[in-house]
């Protein structure tokens, strides 16, 4: 199992922009091949601050997932709706 945590700063004046665009990503991948879990999350004291919460079957799984088009699409968005990269934390867990 890969647990993923993807950290996403938005611009403070496109935060609602950037929640509508992730907020879209859920449907299609929660049914995509080795998802386990895709949850999105928002900073109550930062609301510029989101956090998907992911766990895949496996680094397979994960990488088709990068591949397919709303994906694809997202990381074109990402360039303007958000402050700096997305950064990703791929972990294993321990307990």
């Amino acid at each position: 199992m890969l647990y993923v945590i993807a950290k996403s700063v938005s611009k403070k004046e496109n935060i609602e922009e950037t929640k509508e665009a992730m907020l879209a990503l859920i449907e299609p991948t929660r049914v995509e091949k080795g998802c386990v879990q895709y949850d999105l999350h928002q900073d109550q004291e930062h609301p510029e601050n989101f956090f998907f919460i992911e766990q895949w079957d496996t680094k397979e799984d994960l990488d088709k997932h990068l591949k397919n088009k709303h994906l694809v699409k997202w990381a074109e968005q990402q360039k303007v709706l958000l402050a700096s990269p997305m950064e990703v934390f791929m972990m294993d867990r321990l307990a």
